[in-house]
């Protein structure tokens, strides 16, 4: 099994000791494509691609792939499709002090951190991270790109839409339904349904702004 990393940021390293620890050396890290830092933030001997040339060698010595993207979800999903239409495969890294407890549904490239709870009868979508000590109760349905950050607590039979985070130590109380691309922000409790594209912060959590996701997909013209 031949790895790229996509993204050299502040995941990267934890990902990298999370692939030693969930395939036990059955694998080759073939290097990480990273074209947005002008330096990389950890040490590192693997070598670091930047151009499309480079994105396109990478790709063609790599079989498998993880996205070390934490704060845009629609990135991490639209590049996974990107990449798993070259024939690539994502990888789900989960802690083994992690707990994805009978799930009615399991997407790709799903990384649990420490302490990650998804409780029963729930579903995940595809490119979903879970920080360490966050909790998702029974019967929620995550939708693509979601991440729910350390200490976040969703109470059960919520529904998150694609590409939404939710912010550390935030709470969500049951029932109730997050739209597409919104952020919940730290130490909030929402109490109602939130709409697509919107911030809120507070307790009880309110409208702060509205939010946009950018997403520039380029890189792969021509791959």
């Amino acid at each position: 099994m031949k790895v790229m990393l996509w993204g050299a940021g502040g995941n990267s390293k934890i990902f990298l000791k999370m692939l030693e620890e969930n395939y036990n050396g059955n694998f080759e890290v073939t290097g990480i494509f990273e074209n947005n830092l002008d330096s990389i933030p950890f040490k590192t001997e693997l070598p670091i691609f930047k151009t499309k040339t480079e994105l396109y060698r990478l790709i063609k010595i790599s079989t498998h792939f993880i996205i070390s993207i934490g704060n845009n979800g629609l990135a991490r999903y639209e590049i996974s499709k990107k990449l798993k239409s070259l024939e690539l495969k994502p990888l789900n890294l989960i802690s083994n002090s992690s707990i994805l407890d009978d799930l009615e549904k399991y997407g790709e490239g799903i990384y649990a951190m420490p302490g990650a709870i998804v409780h029963k009868f729930s579903e995940i979508g595809d490119q979903c991270i879970f920080n360490t000590n966050s909790t998702v109760d029974h019967d929620c349905i995550l939708g693509n790109g979601v991440h729910v950050m350390g200490g976040a607590s969703i109470s059960g039979r919520v529904k998150i839409g694609d590409f939404s985070s939710i912010g550390t130590n935030a709470t969500i109380l049951p029932d109730i339904s997050i739209g597409e691309k919104s952020f919940i922000g730290a130490g909030a409790v929402v109490t109602k349904d939130i709409s697509n594209n919107q911030v809120v912060y507070g307790v009880p959590a309110r409208l702060m702004k509205m939010h946009t996701l950018s997403l520039d997909l380029k890189i792969f013209d021509n791959i």
